[in-house]
């Protein structure tokens, strides 16, 4: 076969892709020899983005080549989410060995569907079987305590409200127990404190719990801002991980982005601040992470990450 019939089927078989995923879904590069997928794995509620480079010689005597582009969450894309809850995201992470698998099998679905035209969409579809037994499923949201009296009220409704004489790391929410809290030392600015606690946690239920046991202190409940991030080693080995700015824009991913530079794992960490009537421009930020691994190191947490 002749590289001008190789590329006409290589032609008819993206046309067959766009036809099955969509016209989005099929992103040229420019160079007819190579093009981007970008193919739902809907049972995952998850994208993946390939691209795939075909040689002269494909289909006939040769198969096309993939690179892994990446992943994406996608069970919250086209929906309003509603304010009060945690989204927690998942981390869809493609290995070494996944890649390795995968580009085996892809040698494999060609070399059986030789003479056909089917060997990229055979191989998605393997794809798509083969994460799913690899990834996180979605996760639920997580309600989160309101501000003020509300707040008082959820942590109400989720421990007993005899224990007068607890702490609130010592009682227990909707069935959760509430994980054991530390607080670090006070960082103050021009009469702006902020204050870092954190704890060991291992599902984003925990986590509910532990800010739910923070907001039972009336201090805490009425600061300006409290601030949250988490970052949970799921069995495996991917993350599920979120964050909440609480009014403090951007200030949630920052913190995610600390527990990610920190290696930080199974963890949650929460920085209360409160207004001392004077703004502090970009030195907020740096008050608001300095809370937060002050408290991250005097806990010991980030010595233990990965060793659980």
């Amino acid at each position: 076969m002749d590289g001008a019939d190789n590329r006409q089927r290589q032609r008819d078989e993206m046309l067959a892709l766009a036809a099955i995923f969509g016209d989005a879904a099929v992103e040229h590069d420019g160079d007819t020899s190579s093009f981007v997928l970008h193919a739902p794995i809907d049972a995952m509620e998850a994208q993946v983005d390939v691209r795939f480079h075909l040689p002269e010689s494909y289909p006939s005597d040769s198969p096309p080549v993939f690179e892994w582009i990446g992943a994406r969450d996608v069970s919250a894309d086209g929906d309003a989410r509603p304010s009060g809850y945690m989204y927690p995201t998942r981390q869809l992470v493609f290995s070494a060995e996944m890649s390795r698998a995968a580009a085996a099998e892809l040698h494999r679905v060609w070399d059986e569907d030789m003479g056909r035209d089917a060997a990229v969409f055979g191989w998605i579809t393997w794809l798509a079987e083969y994460l799913s037994e690899r990834w996180p499923r979605p996760l639920d949201p997580i309600p989160l305590p309101k501000d003020g009296i509300s707040a008082a009220a959820t942590a109400a409704e989720c421990a007993d409200a005899s224990r007068d004489d607890e702490t609130p790391a010592e009682s227990q929410m909707q069935g959760v127990s509430v994980p054991e809290i530390f607080t670090g030392a006070p960082l103050e600015m021009k009469k702006s404190v902020f204050v870092g606690h954190v704890a060991r946690v291992t599902s984003a239920q925990e986590v509910a719990s532990v800010l739910a046991a923070l907001l039972q202190d009336k201090k805490i409940a009425q600061a300006a801002h409290n601030i949250l991030a988490y970052r949970i080693r799921l069995p495996n080995g991917s993350f599920s991980q979120d964050n909440d700015d609480d009014g403090e824009t951007a200030a949630g991913r920052r913190l995610a982005h600390l527990l990610q530079l920190l290696g930080a794992e199974n963890v949650v960490v929460v920085v209360t601040r409160w207004y001392g009537g004077t703004q502090l421009g970009p030195d907020r930020f740096k008050l608001i992470n300095n809370a937060a691994r002050q408290a991250l190191d005097a806990s010991g947490l980030l010595a233990t990450a990965g060793h659980q």
